[in-house]
């Protein structure tokens, strides 16, 4: 996989080990393969929004169609993730005069900001409402706070920038399966690794660091969704 310039070596490897982890072809990404990653990568697109199209494309497939064999046979569905997100996060943004305007009139008026309204508050509303009810929903005290947590870093993420989008969703995210991480036990941890582990074959000895970190992150959250039902923040926002 050397082939892959430096600095995007992380991001191509990360998508190039998942798909083909997922549709059991050994494969090396063609030149066309390759623009489409780095027009991916230019839009702002993350490997975990490219591989959940990946993943969209092999499930949606008829039972007797063999998997896709490139990118561009999973472009469709690619498009489509990224389109519901942008869509999704679109109309919610105001440039910072307009923000600072809000946020001084709610001042001078007395009145309390919820996060309900205004430039960030059609997904930070959004998401709030997803993280409140899944944390209603458990039974365990330990992923209550990591919902609690996930809540704290969406509120940090939220006064610190002059707008709310897929990136900072994305950060959210992030810190919601480190909290579940955390919160695991150390038969539940080593579960999850082994399982990663056995799935990847050999295929992370040859992988750089930084994909190799991506490409954990992707399947460690994949793995505690599908373990423990914790809440995938994409998900909420691709409705």
């Amino acid at each position: 996989m050397s082939y892959l310039p430096g600095q995007q070596a992380g991001y191509f490897e990360a998508i190039q080990v998942y798909f083909t982890e997922l549709t059991e072809r050994v494969s090396i990404f063609g030149a066309r393969d390759r623009a489409l990653l780095e027009r991916w990568r230019e839009e702002g697109r993350s490997a975990q929004v490219v591989c959940r199209g990946i993943r969209e494309a092999v499930v949606d497939r008829d039972s007797d169609q063999a998997p896709p064999r490139s990118l561009r046979q999973c472009e469709y569905f690619i498009d489509r993730q990224w389109e519901r997100l942008r869509e999704r996060c679109a109309g919610v943004n105001q440039a910072p005069e307009e923000i600072r305007e809000e946020e001084t009139a709610t001042e001078e008026s007395g009145e309390e900001d919820r996060g309900d309204g205004g430039a960030k508050g059609g997904i930070v509303a959004h998401l709030r409402c997803a993280i409140e009810e899944a944390g209603r929903a458990t039974d365990e005290e330990r992923w209550r706070e990591a919902y609690r947590q996930a809540w704290r870093a969406m509120d940090r993420i939220q006064r610190e920038r002059d707008h709310f989008s897929f990136a900072e969703a994305e950060a959210v995210d992030r810190a919601l399966v480190d909290a579940y991480l955390e919160a695991l036990g150390e038969e539940e941890r080593r579960a999850i690794e082994d399982s990663m582990l056995s799935s990847n074959g050999g295929m992370l000895e040859a992988m750089s660091p930084a994909a190799k970190r991506e490409h954990l992150r992707i399947k460690t959250k994949q793995a505690i969704v599908e373990r423990f039902g914790v809440l995938d923040i994409i998900d909420v926002l691709s409705r």
